[in-house]
């Protein structure tokens, strides 16, 4: 079982995968206990400060005797200038800056009586969280009753303790003296809503990033969820980031079935084999390689929030770096009640430039066709792998609504749409890909689309034939192109009647 301490409220929805076995509250605390994918997670959200955190973390190992494993994640501010805005700090090693009792013999500033002086964690499920490359940083936390509102009073601190401070927070280290004590792993992921050395507390920018870091908690939470609830051994040691950014979310969309479109019995992924991922049964004797690719990667860094609006007012003493997220909120205005992927349209035509299926699906079969003259094979435990396949991603902007060609209703069913999508492209690509023979008993291309009642629908395009045949993929249907129309929304029309229904956005960065 692990569990999940924080000052955050988390409102979370029974869906497939996710049940609620229990909610209630324990003196001021909300108790929830989930079952996410078949695994066991207890999410405690507890008031600030030392004390409120030791009794709920104390309450849930004696109540859950099964909890393997804590982690405290939450809003926290920086005292190292190279941690921004929505930055994460993976803490291991916790200290209390407002403990001060070196009147005692050998007590250093920040320990307690009979107590370490740092409360460290090194196991192997830090390692294992490391290990998933969720855009972490390592640091030192310190917990205090108290926060710290300029550099003087950090200065003091820095120079009692005779260290660096990374972040600084209410709750983490009482947490971590209770664990210590204990055979309960415990990790901290802070996420950075502030340079606590600056004058945070009237920044004109308070609401925007507030929007920001949340938002940032909530999707570390969602990968962090996914990939503890796998039941497989995942090995993500010698990925790079483009990979891992494509297996999390195949993770996030699939859960653990999507390793199996390749291998049926896979129960262990291990990277740094050759290619981005070995395949493993139990046994170990069939292992298939599996190489990923991605179209077109896009720069999520140039991206601003999808959701919010601020007023002139805040934006008047606005660092430069935020300019472009300036840019981005006078372009798009959406509120909580509208659905995003009816009004994205307009915004991506303004500021990005629009790739029609059959230019995609050319880029996709060139990918396919280069990568197909590779015949060479892998090596694992010395012996010859005797399959391998390939995963092609795409991340393109194409905004496209279809439509019935009798009827002229459009399409707003979401699987049938995503089938419709699939198909569009499988006429392109089977066209392009007719005389090209390639090495992979697989190819998989994997495109995520947003959607009424989804954050993504995944679309999976699947060849049909063996090795060193001519690529095909199975799925086309003719009689689909007689019954809708793929339209195009570039053509400039805005209207919102037309654009909404289901239409289509997938984001690329704008080659100019």
């Amino acid at each position: 079982m692990i569990g999940i301490v924080s000052t955050a409220y988390f409102t979370v929805k029974d869906r497939p995968g996710i049940k609620t076995v229990k909610k209630y509250w324990w003196r001021n605390v909300v108790i929830q206990h989930l079952k996410f994918r078949g695994k066991a997670f207890i999410i405690a959200t507890t008031g600030y400060g030392k004390a409120n955190a030791a009794m709920v973390i104390t309450y849930l190992m004696e109540e859950y005797p099964s909890l393997e494993t804590v982690v405290n994640v939450d809003l926290a501010l920086s005292t190292n200038d190279k941690f921004d805005t929505t930055d994460t700090v993976l803490a291991t090693k916790f200290i209390y800056r407002d403990a001060d009792l070196t009147v005692f013999k050998d007590i250093k500033y920040g320990q307690i009586v009979h107590e370490p002086e740092a409360f460290s964690f090194n196991t192997e499920f830090v390692n294992q969280v490391k290990n998933f490359k969720l855009g972490v940083s390592d640091g030192i936390v310190g917990t205090a009753d108290m926060l710290i509102y300029n550099s003087k009073q950090f200065k003091e601190m820095v120079d009692k303790y005779g260290q660096t401070i990374d972040v600084i927070d209410t709750e983490a280290g009482a947490i971590a003296q209770v664990t210590k004590k204990s055979s309960v792993n415990f990790i901290a992921l802070k996420i950075m809503y502030n340079n606590a050395l600056s004058p945070w507390d009237n920044d004109p920018l308070h609401k925007f990033k507030i929007y920001e870091t949340t938002n940032t908690l909530k999707y570390l939470l969602a990968r962090l969820f996914n990939l503890l609830s796998s039941r497989l051994v995942l090995d993500f040691t010698k990925n790079n980031n483009d990979e891992l950014e494509i297996i999390n979310e195949l993770f996030e969309l699939s859960h653990d079935a999507w390793p199996k479109m390749f291998k049926k019995n896979v129960v262990k992924l291990v990277s740094g084999l050759g290619p981005s991922l070995m395949l493993i049964d139990k046994k170990g004797v069939t292992p298939e390689a599996l190489d990923i690719v991605e179209v077109m990667k896009k720069k999520i860094e140039d991206e601003g929030p999808s959701k919010i609006i601020l007023g002139e007012d805040e934006w008047k003493n606005a660092p430069k770096k935020w300019l472009r997220k300036l840019m981005f909120l006078q372009n798009i205005h959406v509120n909580d009640d509208e659905l995003l992927w009816n009004k994205s349209a307009k915004y991506d035509l303004q500021t990005e430039k629009m790739f029609s299926i059959e230019e995609l699906a050319k880029q996709i079969a060139k990918v396919i066709a280069d990568r197909s003259q590779d015949k060479s094979s892998y090596t694992y435990d010395g012996g010859t792998v005797i399959k391998k396949h390939l995963l092609v991603a795409l991340d393109a902007s194409i905004s496209f609504y279809i439509t019935h060609n009798e009827t002229h209703e459009f399409v707003e069913t979401a699987s049938q749409g995503s089938q419709l999508v699939a198909n569009e492209f499988m006429k392109f690509l089977n066209e392009q890909l007719a005389e090209v023979e390639s090495p992979f008993s697989k190819i998989v291309i994997y495109i995520k689309i947003p959607a009424m009642g989804a954050a993504k629908l995944p679309v999976y395009i699947t060849t049909k034939n063996k090795v060193n045949t001519p690529i095909s993929f199975s799925g086309y249907s003719q009689k689909d192109q007689k019954v809708y129309t793929v339209v195009d929304i570039t053509r400039n029309d805005y209207d919102p009647l037309k654009v909404g229904s289901f239409k289509v956005t997938i984001r690329l960065k704008n080659d100019k």
